[in-house]
């Protein structure tokens, strides 16, 4: 059952241990916003208009890495390659018969994170529904973008066709979207823009929703978004900014981030902060998991914002959490999801 864990009963799982290695390292690593400028940074002397790997040494580094941290997560019963009109978009889809006939989840990880980033939360959702995880088009993965993403219309376009896809495949009218920072943006913005295809969105620790992006975050992003720096610097001020420790790169989700960081060359769309008028034309049910320790942005004030402009929302701070909330409370987490999509599954 879900939440039925104590501390000291997750510290003698594999889960748990995995869970405290990393902690600072994902919440570092997701955190490292190369969203603004890193991506303007890049635009300075990467003149591609698609992500691309920047060697094959690299791409082949990051493969091997990706490879070990899918090695985390359940079998998946099929991995598909999804044609759009900005690329081949990888998804996986794990589902069992009991569950085959419920609403799907569709999820979007964070930034250079990809579909393994899901690790601790994808068998609790997995075990009630129906679970499609996505790479990101345009970012380290294993998707392949061969269109420019321009905005956040373009963003939302091809994630609007792969829910088509998905829907298809389900055989289902609706799904549950489920973003994580960056991809709490990119659902968040899908949502403004496409709601007809969705139950009801989950946002957590988003960037850029509710609430703009502390100063000090972009300053500190920097090294992370310059290749030819020694890795050691950029891994510093990775650590800097989850929280102070050294990264376990031992570890292959850590691993995997970082391997993505160093050798690609993201070109997502610069997000914009959703205005109040977006927000306010948001119709789905929003669930909304702010963490309260987050480097990002100001969490309190991003509670009240979404509580003010929002119709149907579902907001909170988690006391002690930072950025790499779904790794570090993932039963709690995953059971408030799973209840309130199973309150906004609608008719059939």
């Amino acid at each position: 059952m879900l939440g039925a864990r104590t501390p000291a009963d997750a510290s003698e799982t594999g889960r748990g241990l995995r869970r405290r290695r990393w902690r600072k390292a994902v919440a570092a690593l997701v955190t490292l916003l190369a969203l603004a400028i890193g991506g303007t940074m890049a635009a300075t002397y990467d003149p591609s208009p698609v992500g691309h790997w920047r060697t094959d040494a690299g791409r082949h580094a990051f493969a091997t890495s990706y490879a070990a941290a899918m090695r985390l997560l359940p079998e998946p019963n099929r991995t598909l390659d999804l044609f759009t009109d900005y690329g081949t978009v990888r998804l996986y889809e794990f589902v069992v018969p009991a569950t085959r006939s419920r609403t799907p989840v569709v999820l979007l990880p964070g930034r250079t994170a990809s579909a393994p980033m899901w690790v601790d939360n994808l068998p609790d959702l997995a075990a009630e529904r129906p679970v499609y995880a996505l790479d990101t088009l345009g970012d380290a993965g294993m998707s392949v973008q061969t269109r420019k993403l321009v905005d956040g219309t373009d963003q939302a376009a091809w994630i609007d066709q792969v829910l088509a896809r998905v829907l298809e495949e389900a055989d289902a009218p609706r799904v549950h979207l489920m973003g994580h920072s960056f991809g709490g943006w990119s659902a968040a913005n899908y949502a403004v823009r496409h709601p007809q295809r969705l139950a009801s969105v989950t946002l957590v620790d988003p960037v850029l929703v509710f609430q703009g992006i502390r100063w000090q975050i972009y300053v500190k992003s920097i090294p992370a978004a310059v290749p030819f720096l020694p890795r050691r610097w950029r891994d510093r001020m990775l650590g800097d900014i989850g929280g102070g420790g050294e990264l376990d790169l031992d570890d292959p989700l850590a691993r995997l981030i970082s391997d993505g960081t160093e050798h690609f060359a993201g070109k997502l769309p610069l997000p914009e902060r959703l205005t109040d008028e977006q927000l306010r034309r948001l119709t789905v049910p929003v669930y909304a998991a702010m963490a309260s320790d987050s480097v990002l942005h100001d969490s309190a004030a991003a509670v009240e914002v979404g509580r003010a402009q929002v119709r149907d929302i579902r907001i909170r701070n988690w006391p002690g959490a930072s950025h790499s909330l779904p790794m570090e409370f993932p039963d709690q987490l995953d059971r408030e999801v799973l209840d309130f999509m199973g309150e906004h599954d609608g008719p059939a």
